[in-house]
This record gives structure tokens, C-alpha cells and sequence, in this order.
């Protein structure tokens, strides 16, 4: 007796506001008695005042009046619900929830609504229909029937409207929450997101801590499901900053901690993750067997392993999971399950010593928990990893068997997509190993048959990803990003077939390549698919109206060869596997005259490339995260940091090298990972090199010149492109940093751009300068719409956290920037930066830009579904040519480097690919002759100094 009005008391004494008091009166008041409410509320006045505190008495007080005051509007409303005899609406929910639970979802819906037809528009049972109809759109989510959940609810969003009485923000919070889920489970990411954020507007009126923290963590993690790291990495940091700042306990903490730890990690920010990681273990270290810590605990173990998996150390991984093993050991048979299934999971990133030793164990604790309809997804990885490890033994049918049956429970299941697809490749792949070794002689028949069922299964499954890219057309490009990128494994698994095609093991759809020669259907097939890939992950990213049609290989031949330079040219294009995971890449290169095609398969993966990457930039740009912090290398002792790490993987990166001997110019469309690194720099492999010749070694730049490119489609569209206009000039612009001891090293470029200027190829006004403090983001890009060739300098700026706004450091106000943007406010730094952002909006047209400044071509490769460097922003906006720099260079190194490419640039002014290649290689052999001061110390010759440039997009001034 009072318990409820106890509750409902404890309620309002710990609101914050009028609105949440109205809101928590009008929402969990109705059916109490309001006398007995008002005696708990002077009760808790009461001990207030024993407690001396008089603020919070005077609050209760306020309270008190509150309720008096709209007691009558309560019990009115009590009166309407106990005017109709429960009789109107029992029968039907009582049915319609028998119904629910045998599966007939769609009966239930047909009987609430036409009950509710029945009723009378303002009669108490048309909102407990509304309510069923709530139910049932959510079983309909839990089945996997999200559009017909969808449509449910869009009648149920017209009742909930946009009145502003006390009741409608927490119908429109659980509304907006469940569509979320729900476009979230269709892969519709940024409607997901908008539906979170209009869940926090309710929220925001309601005044409730904990649903906004849950709403947040939903939000977060649609982000996550994206592939949109950084704003992943924004939303977590707010969740554990509004945790903390509402005196959250540990446990919501350490959830918030291990979500912020999964973003840092996915954001490639490693240091950052990990220490999320261990201040959870801190949090939890005293929990026990019922604590709630002990599962966050456990996602923790799991987190440090991933990082460890990323670092290449499985028995550190295998052992980091073993201990979220155990702590997922709990009194709670639901945390226990999600727990272990959150282990399992990790299983196949594991090599197989560890990956089967993990499983062993877990099959231990694994009986703990029931395989019925609740935990079938808790045991899923469990008999994913089965499956494999019964391919691993020999036995492909046994496994084959395994995956058929799991495909065919979680298509009955309706079980999110990616789910489906994950066991659909595990499937094709069983299939083609078992098909592999089979002695069937025609397409369908013995091990032939399994291959082709293979083949089929994920062909079905591209048709299908290339129809729902058609139907969204320029809608939500970021979902399309992430939706494609979720299919990389399955692009990986039909390339890899068709190249293995001898002739008789597949029968290809007639959807490939028309006109092809005999037996290299296959193959051709397998570059438009690798070609299809790689365009729509970029073309995801790029400004709205851009065609997202992938090249194919015709296409590509027949631009190549109406190029003058045709046959010094080769098309290099590499196809990684999923990031993270080692099972190699493929490189197709394609002669640009006679359109030959050759294919090579590399056991490189794009994990290593990508950890290579990391170490490549820490040692040239340092790391000043790191304990002890790393500083930049020295440019005058750049041999001090071994690139031993870089130079191994050459024989995998240039295993094509057999294809483009005597073809000076390779047009290379490198893989994500590959982007970072300056591949001229690879030494040529060599059939053995001991320490003594390593220093001598030739390297790529000295036998071929390196242009890069995002993709086939890229190029095609960068070609097809207008010329800039015929009356456009030269602009040279810069500025340097209020902390440069010698301002004129990066505001007097055009002294030794200007001689070399050849009036036939400028425009009228043949070069334009704007520099020193006239060099305000606004004047140089307005500058930039009138230029046929621009050439800026002066210190870049990468900006981790949000790509699009880095670019370069300009004047502001009277002011020059300042070296170390970390350091300055950001609202200060924006001023002073010609961002991506800019450049993007501003329609250039220019045929080529050069960018003397730090990381101008860097790229973010951890975040998807954003255009993530400044030179391919300005590919974008519409430059043909940009040469960047992959990493912070040197001040007097660049500047020789560039003087030498402008003055070979005056006598071949339409091959700039040239010009830069020549100007490289005589900074690596020290023979050039530079612009003020001789190549005569040999640690220019250091890759550090000549191999930063880098040439993106058309090779020619056309």
C-alpha cells in the first residue's frame, strides 16, 4: 500500500525542471491515489529539513503545489479511463498478443486495427489499440520485418504529431528510438541518425539523464555501423562526458569507456583506445560474480585483444580474449551469453593455433546457455567457428553442410543482412575449396557443381548490392559507402574464382564483358568487378551529381590509347582484401596502347599495408602521443630511423614488374592502405641482397614514374573533364608563420617560378602573386577561380579528428597563422585556414595545382563515406592535376624540388608527370642542377626529402 505513490514521489523530488515534473505526473500519476502521493511528498520534505537541506525542502514544497494545482486535470483523466468497462479493449489485446506469440504478426495487426476502427474517436481503447499497434511494430523489428515495421509506425507518427503537451515527448522519444533500430537494421545510416537526433530533442524535454545517454550510445553506434569513426569518436566522448557530469555510477562509465575505446580503435587512434580500455579494467577491478562491471570488464579484455589482433600479436590477442572469457563468466545467464558470443566472435581474426585453442575453451562454459530462439545469435559465432574449423581439418563438406544449415535458420530468422552475407562468403568459400578439389569435368558436375553454386551465391548477392545502389541513386552516399564496403569480402571471393577459371569450371553470367577474346572473359570480368568495388566505395564519397556508373575495362582501354603517351604507359590497379585481414591483394595492370591485361595475385594483405603505413608516418612525422613522444626525423640525419619495415614489402607491392618493362609512366589506382606510401620508393626486388647493397639498391623511381589515381571511373572522369580557360594565369601564393625565423623561404616561391613561365602557355596576366599577408583564405581562393595553373605554399594542416577541415594555414586580419594549430583556439585556426570545405564549394577549374606545404595529400583511411584528403578535395572540385606531399616535409628540400620540377615543367609544359620524375630522380642521384643551392649533401638523396611529392590525377596538361 503506497508503493506506487512512494515511486511516483521519489520521481518528482529528483526532477529538474516543471517539465519533467508535468511530464512524470501525467505519465506515471494516472490509477495512483493523489492524497496518499501528496503525504509521500511532505514525508521527503521532511527528511530534507532533518538533513538541513532547505533548498531541496523549498523544491518539494513547489512540488507539492504542483500536484494540487493540476489534480483536478489528473483525476479527469482518470475518470475517462474508468468511463469504459475494460471490456472494450481486454478480449482483443488478450487475442492479439496470443497471436503475437505463435508468429501470426500480421493477424494481430489485422484484429487491433480493426477493432480500433470500431471505437470511437475519443474513446480510452483507441490508445491501448495504438499501443498493441506499438507492440506489434516492434516484434515485426525483432523478426527482421523492418519496412513493414516502418510502415506501422508511420501511421502511429501521425497521432503522435508535434503537440507540446506534457505526454508527446515521451511517445515521440520511444517513437523516434525505434525507428532508429529500425533503419539502422536496413542500412539506412543517416536517416537512423536522424531519427537519434530527434529522439534527443524529446529528450531534451523530458529533462531524463539516462535516456539521453541511452539515445547517445544508439546514436554512436549507428555511426560505428557506418564506418563514420570520428563522428563515432565525437558522440562516445559526449556520452562519458555527460556520464561523469550526472554522477553516473562505474558501470555506466566503463560502458561508456569501452564504447569510446571501440571508436578510437576503428578511428586508427590506438594509444587513445587502449587507455579507454584499462581505465575500465580500473573501474571494475573490484567486481564480482553479479556485478554489472564484470561484463563491461569483459569488454575491455576483448577491445585490448583487437588492438593486439591490429598489432599482429595473436597469442597476446588469443590470451587478451581468454581473460574476457572468464570475467563474461557471471550469475547473469544473459550477460553470460552476450559475453561469451561477444569472444566467440573474435574467433576467425585469430591464426588458427590460437583460433582453435579459444574455441576449445569456450566450448567449456558454452552448455551454460540454451540453443533456443533468445540465444541463437549468442551461439552463432560458436557454430560459425565450428564450421571453420572443420574446413581448416580437410573436411569441406562437413563444413559445407554446417553453413548451409546456419544460412538457412537465419534467413528464417530474418536476420540483419550483414549477418547473412557474412555466412553466405564463409559458404562460397567452403564451396570453392571443396569445389577445388573435385574431378567433375563440366561446369555442374562433382567438385565443378560446388564451385558454380559458389559463384552463383555471391553473384545473386552483387546483383542485388548493384540494384540497391541504382534505387538510392545520390541519396545518402555514406550509406552507401558503408553498404559497399560491407561487400569488399564478397567482391574478394568472385575475383578470386574468376581468375582461378580454367575454361571449364564456370559458367559466367551473361552480364560480362561483350566482345571479350576467348578464355579471358574471366578475367576482364574480374577487373570490372574490382573496378565496380573501388568506384562506388569513392564515388559513395564524392559531391552530390557525380555519376556513380563504374568504369569498365573497355572504357578504360579506349581512354588509354587516345593518350600520346600511350606507349610509355601502364595501368597498375590493386584490389585488397578486408581490412585487417592478410589474404593478399590482386594487382591488374592493362597496357594503355594495345589494352593488353595481366594479372598478378600478391600475398600482401591490406592489413600489413596498413600497418606499414603507421610506422612509415611515425618515423617521418613522428608521434607526439606516443610515451616517450617520438619528434619528427631530423632532415639533416634522415638515415637515423631504418625503413627496413618499408623496403620488405616491395617483392609483394611490385610483383607486376614483369608486365611494365620499358613503360616509364605507371598510372596507379593503389588500394586505400597503399595510398599513404610512396611506392617510388621501393627498391626493385632482387633474387637476393644482403646489408652491403641494400643502400645501393635501384628503387622504382629510377626505371618509372608514378601517377596516382582513385580509381579507373576517376581517371575517365578527370579526362573528360573541360580545360581550364585558355585566358586563365599562374597563381603562386603563400604565407608564412608567425613562429618562421625566415618568412621569405615560403613567401617568395614565385622567384623561381616565374622565369620559367613560357607566355604561349599562360594566360594574359601570366602570373599572379598574393602572398605574405594579402594571402587570406578569401583572396587566394578567389584568386584560384581565375588560374589555369596554381602553385600555394606554406604550412598544412591535417586535421584527425575531422578531415574536411584541414588544408592550408593562411593570413587572417593582419596576422600570420601560427606553426602548431593544436595549439591555437579552433575558432582562431578556422580563420586562417583554406580548408577542404572551401575548395570543395568553389567550383575550380584549373589544370594543375601544387601544393608546397605539410601532409597535402594525406588521407584519413579509417573513416568511411567522406572525401578524406585536401588533393583529392580538389579532384573533386574540379582540378585535373595536383601534386601534394604524403607526410611534413622539409622546408629547403622541397623548395630545391620544386624549383627544379618548374624549370624542366618550361620545356615540356604538357607532361608535368615528366617534369616531376626527372626533378625526383636527380634529387635521388644527386646530379641535378637546383634552383640556389647544388644537390651536394647526401641526405637529400634520403626518401624522406625527394619521395613526399606525389602526382594525383591526369598526368598531362591537356
Amino acid at each position: 500500500m503506497g508503493d506506487r505513490e512512494r515511486r511516483v514521489a521519489a520521481l518528482l523530488m529528483q526532477a529538474d525542471s516543471v517539465r519533467r515534473a508535468e511530464y512524470v505526473l501525467f505519465t506515471h500519476a494516472p490509477g495512483i491515489d493523489l492524497a496518499v502521493l501528496v503525504r509521500e511528498l511532505h514525508a521527503g520534505r521532511r527528511a530534507f529539513e532533518r538533513d538541513g537541506q532547505a533548498k531541496a525542502a523549498a523544491l518539494v514544497d513547489f512540488y507539492v503545489s504542483l500536484v494540487e494545482e493540476l489534480m483536478p486535470a489528473l483525476r479527469a483523466a482518470d475518470r475517462r479511463r474508468g468511463a469504459e468497462p475494460a471490456g472494450t479493449w481486454e478480449p482483443v489485446e488478450r487475442d492479439a498478443v496470443r497471436l503475437m506469440a505463435q508468429g501470426q504478426l500480421d493477424g494481430a495487426l489485422e484484429l487491433v486495427r480493426s477493432a480500433g476502427a470500431a471505437l470511437p474517436p475519443d474513446s480510452y481503447a483507441v490508445g491501448r489499440m495504438s499501443g498493441m499497434e506499438w507492440r506489434i511494430a516492434e516484434a515485426m523489428g525483432a523478426a527482421g520485418r523492418h519496412r513493414d515495421a516502418l510502415r506501422i509506425l508511420a501511421g502511429l507518427a501521425r497521432e503522435v504529431g508535434t503537440a507540446d503537451d506534457v505526454i508527446q515527448p515521451g511517445l515521440r522519444l520511444r517513437l523516434h528510438r525505434l525507428r532508429g533500430g529500425l533503419y539502422r537494421a536496413e542500412g539506412e545510416y543517416e536517416r537512423a541518425c536522424s531519427e537519434y537526433r530527434a529522439a534527443l530533442d524529446a529528450v531534451a524535454t523530458i529533462g531524463e539523464a539516462g535516456d539521453e545517454l541511452d539515445v547517445r550510445s544508439e546514436l554512436a553506434d549507428a555511426h560505428a555501423a557506418a564506418g563514420r569513426s570520428r563522428q563515432a569518436v565525437r558522440e562516445c566522448r559526449r556520452i562519458l562526458t555527460r556520464a561523469e557530469a550526472v554522477g553516473a555510477g562505474s558501470a555506466p562509465r566503463a560502458r561508456a569507456l569501452n564504447r569510446l575505446g571501440e571508436a578510437y580503435r576503428q578511428a586508427g587512434d590506438a594509444a587513445a583506445a587502449r587507455r579507454c580500455f584499462r581505465r575500465t579494467l580500473e573501474l571494475a577491478g573490484d567486481a564480482g560474480v553479479d556485478d554489472p562491471r564484470v561484463l563491461r570488464a569483459a569488454e575491455a579484455w576483448v577491445g585490448l585483444g583487437d588492438l593486439l589482433v591490429d598489432e599482429d600479436d595473436h597469442a597476446g590477442a588469443a590470451e587478451a580474449y581468454f581473460q574476457g572469457l572468464l570475467k563474461s563468466m557471471t550469475v547473469n545467464r544473459q550477460a553470460t551469453a552476450q559475453g561469451m558470443g561477444m569472444v566467440a566472435s573474435r574467433m576467425e581474426r585469430l591464426r588458427a593455433p590460437e583460433a582453435e585453442l579459444l574455441l576449445r575453451t569456450a566450448e567449456v562454459f558454452r552448455a551454460s546457455f540454451p540453443e533456443d530462439d533468445r540465444y541463437w545469435g549468442h551461439h552463432l559465432p560458436f557454430r560459425l567457428a565450428e564450421a571453420e574449423a572443420l574446413a581448416a581439418s580437410g573436411d569441406a563438406g562437413g563444413a559445407a553442410a554446417a553453413l548451409r544449415l546456419l544460412r538457412q535458420e537465419a534467413l528464417g530468422r530474418r536476420a540483419d543482412q550483414a549477418t547473412v552475407l557474412r555466412l553466405e562468403v564463409r559458404l562460397a568459400r567452403t564451396l570453392r575449396a571443396d569445389g577445388a578439389g573435385g574431378a567433375g569435368t563440366g561446369p555442374r558436375s562433382g567438385g565443378g557443381a560446388d564451385r558454380q553454386a559458389a559463384f552463383d551465391l555471391l553473384w545473386a548477392r552483387r546483383c542485388e548490392l548493384r540494384g540497391t545502389v541504382a534505387a538510392r541513386g545520390g541519396e545518402a552516399r555514406g550509406d552507401l559507402a558503408a553498404l559497399v564496403t560491407r561487400h569488399q569480402e564478397c567482391y574478394g571471393v568472385l575475383i578470386g574464382m574468376l581468375l582461378d577459371h580454367t575454361g571449364a569450371g564456370l559458367a559466367l553470367p551473361e552480364s560480362g564483358p561483350e566482345g571479350a577474346p576467348e578464355g579471358d572473359a574471366a578475367v576482364e570480368l574480374a577487373f570490372d568487378l574490382h573496378e565496380e568495388y573501388r568506384a562506388w566505395v569513392e564515388e559513395a564519397s564524392a559531391p552530390a551529381g557525380v555519376p556513380e556508373t563504374p568504369a569498365t575495362l573497355r572504357e578504360l582501354r579506349a581512354c588509354l590509347a587516345a593518350d600520346p603517351d600511350a606507349s610509355r604507359c601502364a595501368f597498375v590497379s590493386y584490389f585488397c582484401s578486408a581490412d585487417g585481414d592478410d589474404g593478399g591483394c590482386v594487382i591488374f595492370v592493362v597496357h594503355a596502347d594495345t589494352g593488353q591485361l595481366t594479372v598478378f595475385q600478391s600475398s600482401l594483405g591490406g592489413g600489413e599495408m596498413q600497418r606499414v603505413a603507421g610506422r612509415l608516418r611515425r618515423a617521418f612525422d613522428g608521434d607526439a602521443e606516443a610515451f616517450p613522444p617520438l619528434p619528427p626525423l631530423p632532415a639533416r640525419r634522415p638515415w637515423r630511423r631504418k625503413l627496413d619495415f618499408f623496403e620488405d614489402l616491395a617483392p609483394g607491392l611490385l610483383a607486376f614488374l614483369p608486365a611494365v618493362t620499358g613503360r616509364e609512366l605507371l598510372c596507379v589506382a593503389a588500394a586505400p592502405a597503399l595510398q599513404a606510401l610512396p611506392l617510388a620508393a621501393l627498391p626493385l626486388p632482387l633474387p637476393s641482397a644482403d646489408e652491403s647493397t641494400r643502400a645501393t639498391r635501384t628503387l622504382l623511381a629510377h626505371r618509372h614514374a608514378v601517377v596516382q589515381v582513385s580509381s579507373a571511373t576517376a581517371l575517365l572522369r578527370t579526362v573528360a573533364r573541360p580545360p581550364a580557360p585558355a585566358d586563365g594565369g599562374v597563381l603562386v601564393a603563400g604565407v608564412a608563420a608567425d613562429e618562421d625565423p625566415a618568412p621569405e623561404r615560403l613567401e617568395h616561391d614565385v622567384d623561381f617560378i616565374a622565369p620559367f613561365i613560357v607566355p604561349e602557355h599562360a594566360g594574359q596576366d601570366a602570373v599572379t602573386e598574393v602572398s605574405r599577408l594579402s594571402a587570406t583564405p578569401d583572396a587566394v581562393l578567389a584568386a584560384l577561380r581565375a588560374a589555369r595553373v596554381a602553385h600555394l605554399t606554406g604550412h598544412g594542416w591535417f586535421d584527425r579528428a575531422e578531415p574536411l577541415d584541414s588544408g592550408l594555414l593562411l593570413a587572417h586580419d593582419g596576422q600570420r597563422p601560427s606553426k602548431y594549430p593544436p595549439e591555437v583556439e579552433i575558432r582562431i585556426r578556422l580563420r586562417h585556414l583554406l580548408t577542404a570545405r572551401h575548395v570543395l564549394d568553389a567550383g575550380l577549374r584549373l589544370d594543375l595545382l601544387t601544393l608546397r606545404a605539410c601532409s597535402t595529400a594525406r588521407r584519413d583511411l579509417h573513416s568511411t563515406g567522406d572525401l578524406q584528403g585536401l588533393a583529392h578535395l580538389l579532384q573533386a572540385s574540379g582540378v585535373r592535376s595536383v601534386i601534394g606531399t604524403l607526410w611534413d616535409v622539409d622546408d629547403t628540400s622541397s623548395r630545391q624540388l620544386f624549383a627544379d620540377f618548374y624549370r624542366r615543367l618550361s620545356t615540356t609544359p604538357e607532361t608535368p608527370w615528366r617534369a616531376l620524375w626527372e626533378a625526383q630522380r636527380a634529387m635521388l642521384e644527386g646530379d641535378g642542377t637546383p634552383y640556389d643551392t647544388p644537390y651536394d649533401t647526401p641526405w637529400q638523396r634520403h626518401p624522406y626529402h625527394w619521395a613526399a611529392l606525389a602526382l594525383f590525377g591526369d598526368w598531362r596538361i591537356r
